[in-house]
């Protein structure tokens, strides 16, 4: 009896062990399966990325303009399937040849386009445009992951999907001055008309002057033109390029740089196009101040002409966007302008504007202008402006940080920025007009003129860069006695000796890291 009653609990303890470890081994194979997403994962996700990267390249424009044709579109969309189906080891069904992309990848209807491949069990679905910005692309990736424990209950594969955003960043480059007017031999790009002296920096301070650190550099993608030797120098530190022959008489005289011309055309800084704001609300008058207010200005804003303004009134610009549209312009002929709590130039560059950011962030100011709108200032006798504006650090998306002034590639004003430094005048003394930032005329024809009539700081901390850039020398008198700083012995070498003589006159445009467009690479990801 006992025997018997033994025999039936060792049988019955079989069964559970049994059970117990079908369980067990199912819970096993569910883990397994479930790590095998779990890595599985994080290889889709990379391939998303990768396939938002490599199309949001093909969004940049080899003309640095904005805007998308239909090829850029569809290489871009064939770029990213092609990227994201590589990624997880898959060969895309329709080919791999992206130089001329298949038919289908050109959005549908919906707006997007789907790709699979041959060997695995992907999809890749793209957006370009994605979420109605041109210069976004969306990818999403879509995996069935074979499944091989969880099968046994019925679940044969599992989807992964992973999405991913990425922008076309813009062209980086370090310049003092760029002329980039499309094409050779469309005219003189780079232009100093040496009536007076000039100085443009590449940040140091001619600290550097026999080993240039290679920032600041002044680049003429068509003609630099410097007319022959008459009393006037330019001064820089820093490396010159040209990419043309064809006017570069008299040049040895202006750089101490050894001139060689670079074999290829550089392509026009690609920088994101600005953001449009609402329409800005009526300056305001309180404790003896103008308040500017930032938005969209459909009339010309005169500073001073607001009703009840006068030459020696204080003008505190508000931080944000303005954007001076339907041809309105900007010109100043009078009063103190800026963009700080006192209307003086801050301490010491690297530093941002101390008034409160907008509402959308922006913490600096950007004058954005269209369709013939322009920028001015100008002396006008004993009322001479101090003018000093910092770009923004932090903006919006779809504005590139550190432009101050940015005229688009819709403006038809011959001559959209200009503007006169004179440091005998203005509350200030040495700072009658300074921009710590850019200015960025991507117009394709249009000329930037900076002049210095007198000893000053300079004008523009970042980079000067348009199609043509005129730089008009200071004329003093007395700077007749003022070598040019030009060194003795090889630049680059033990042997290169010599001294930087600071010219007082015409400090037009000194290459600032902290005022040039932030280098974001090709193309970035985004949330």
């Amino acid at each position: 009896m006992h025997e018997l009653s033994r025999r039936r609990k060792r049988a019955q303890s079989l069964v559970i062990v049994a059970l117990s470890a079908t369980a067990l081994f199912g819970i096993i194979a569910l883990g397994l399966d479930a790590g095998r997403l779990y890595f599985q994962r994080r290889d889709v996700q990379n391939a998303a990325d990768a396939g938002a990267l490599a199309g949001a390249q093909e969004l940049l424009p080899p003309d640095g303009n904005p805007g998308h044709t239909t090829a850029m579109i569809s290489k871009a969309n064939c770029q990213a399937a092609l990227y994201a189906i590589q990624g997880v080891l898959g060969t895309p069904t329709d080919g791999t040849n992206c130089t001329t992309p298949a038919p289908n990848y050109l959005p549908n209807g919906s707006g997007f386009i789907t790709e699979t491949a041959s060997n695995v069990p992907v999809t890749v679905t793209v957006w370009t445009p994605s979420r109605g910005n041109g210069n976004e692309i969306h990818v999403r990736v879509n995996y069935n992951v074979p499944l091989t424990f969880a099968a046994v209950i019925g679940f044969t594969n599992s989807a992964v999907v992973a999405d991913a955003y990425a922008h076309g960043g813009f062209f980086n480059n370090q310049y003092a001055v760029f002329g980039f007017q499309a094409g050779p031999g469309g005219g003189n790009t780079v232009i100093f008309d040496q009536n007076g002296y000039a100085q443009i920096d590449n940040g140091n301070n001619g600290s550097d002057i026999c080993n240039p650190n290679g920032q600041g550099r002044v680049v003429s993608n068509s003609k630099w033109h410097a007319p022959n030797p008459h009393p006037g120098w330019l001064n820089i530190n820093g490396i010159f390029e040209h990419l043309s022959a064809s006017d570069t008489h008299a040049v040895r005289t202006y750089w101490y740089q050894t001139v060689n011309p670079v074999p290829v055309q550089e392509p026009a800084p690609n920088y994101e196009a600005t953001a449009n704001p609402l329409d800005a609300l009526a300056p305001t008058f309180s404790g003896g101040v103008w308040h500017i207010h930032a938005g969209a200005y459909p009339n010309t804003l005169n500073i001073p002409g607001i009703p009840g303004s006068k030459a020696t009134d204080t003008y505190i610009f508000d931080n944000g966007l303005y954007l001076f549209k339907n041809g309105a312009s900007f010109n100043i002929t009078g009063g103190t302008v800026s963009n700080t709590s006192t209307g003086k130039p801050l301490g010491a560059l690297g530093a941002y504007s101390d008034l409160p950011p907008a509402a959308d962030g922006t913490d600096g100011v950007e004058f954005i202008f269209d369709q013939g709108g322009g920028f001015s200032a100008s002396t006008s006798g004993n009322t001479s402006p101090s003018v000093f504006f910092v770009a923004p650090n932090r903006t919006p998306s779809g504005v590139t940080h550190h432009i101050a002034f940015f005229v688009r590639d819709t403006d038809t004003n011959a001559s959209p920025w200009s503007e006169t430094i004179d440091g005998t005048k203005g509350t200030y003394g040495n700072y009658p007009f300074q921009v710590w930032g850019t200015v960025f005329v991507n117009e394709a024809n249009a000329t930037a003129n900076i002049q210095a009539v007198s000893t000053g700081r300079y004008a523009v901390e970042g980079e000067m860069i348009a199609a043509r850039v005129n730089l008009m020398g200071g004329n003093i008198a007395n700077e007749a006695t003022v070598n040019p700083s030009v060194p003795n012995g090889t630049i680059g070498t033990a042997s290169c000796t010599g001294v930087y003589n600071d010219n007082l006159a015409g400090r037009l445009v000194q290459y600032n890291q902290a005022y040039s467009p932030q280098f974001r690479g090709y193309a970035y990801l985004v949330k």
